[in-house]
């Protein structure tokens, strides 16, 4: 491959040299990010053909210690926010179970006052008979 090949160049040279295989400019796009992700599984003659873009340095202990740092960070902040919004949900839940609580007590005082009412009324038509009773007697 040379430098400065576009995808479509390398895809007619590849049909021209091999008729049968049948590749997609993804399948190009593909293999060229992954020789530049990995430049060791390629021959050592084909990388020296590649454009210097391509070509990637091996990474030192320190380049690679940042990386899993960062690869750590964000799976940690991924977590966190995956924590978060369990959390959001738990207390919308709870909000919501608190909600159907103040309903059921609502319902309650309303049956209270009800009975308490009955109860007044009661009284009243006790203390009614009771008057008429005392006063005819």
């Amino acid at each position: 491959m040379k430098p400065g090949v576009s995808v479509k160049e390398t895809l007619e040279i590849l049909h021209r040299d091999n008729p049968t295989v049948r590749y997609l400019p993804r399948d190009i796009y593909n293999a060229r990010a992954a020789i530049k992700r990995d430049p060791t599984r390629v021959e050592a003659t084909a990388l020296e053909s590649l454009p210097t873009f391509y070509k990637k340095p091996p990474m030192t202990f320190e380049e690679k210690l940042r990386a899993e740092l960062r690869t750590e960070v964000a799976n940690a902040q991924a977590e966190v926010e995956k924590v978060k919004e369990e959390w959001k949900r738990e207390v919308e839940d709870l909000q919501e179970q608190l909600r159907q609580k103040d309903k059921m007590i609502q319902k309650f005082e309303m049956f209270i006052d009800i009975c308490n009412e009955r109860v007044m009324v009661q009284r009243e038509r006790l203390a009614e008979g009771e008057g008429s009773a005392n006063s005819s007697g």
